[in-house]
């Protein structure tokens, strides 16, 4: 309870030092106390949340490897790349003629 009294203390102080100052002072002193009541809310939200609980994870089963099939006759599928450049048409084309709804 002491703490509550030292604060409403402080604040007093701040109302009779501010009244005196001019608004723009009065004001930055206003943004001061809201920063630091922001602070203070965000660290109580902070301890409030629950804290996530550890995931068990269960172990992966090995991924079962296929088995080989019988070798029947080797099938040779070996490709060689073409050497010469793929030619693409960049002529121009004429454009189609709208659809006109029935």
């Amino acid at each position: 309870m002491t703490a509550l009294i030292d604060i409403q203390k402080a604040l007093n102080a701040i109302r009779r030092i501010t009244q005196q100052e001019a608004e723009a002072v009065r004001l930055e002193a206003l943004a001061l106390m809201a920063g630091v009541i922001a602070d203070e809310a965000k660290d109580i939200e902070k301890r409030r949340e629950p804290k996530p609980k550890s995931i068990q994870r269960k172990p992966i089963a090995a991924v079962p490897q296929p088995k080989p099939a019988q070798k029947s006759a080797p099938i040779s599928q070996t490709t060689t790349p073409s050497t010469e450049p793929e030619v693409r048409d960049y002529s121009p084309k004429q454009p189609l003629k709208p659809v006109k709804p029935e």
